[in-house]
């Protein structure tokens, strides 16, 4: 596993994580938002072939979830 996926798997004060069968969900946490927002954000820029991120919205700009899936 990569650097960057060890980073998000070790947590943040900007959100926690929830192991999935396959991989973990990042969970924003709501004195973070823009931190967790800008985080997705450079997440879904970012190319690469470690992993794929999939944005849960809250509904308006930002996000509330961020389903990360090693490949």
């Amino acid at each position: 596993m990569g650097r960057l996926l060890d980073r998000l798997r070790a947590g943040s004060p900007s959100y926690a994580v929830e192991p999935t069968g396959d991989g973990f969900v990042l969970v924003a946490e709501s004195n973070h938002r823009d931190e967790f927002d800008d985080l997705v954000r450079d997440l879904m820029a970012t190319s690469n072939d470690e992993f794929a991120v999939i944005p849960v919205s809250d509904g308006g700009v930002g996000y509330e979830r961020a389903v990360i899936l090693p490949l």
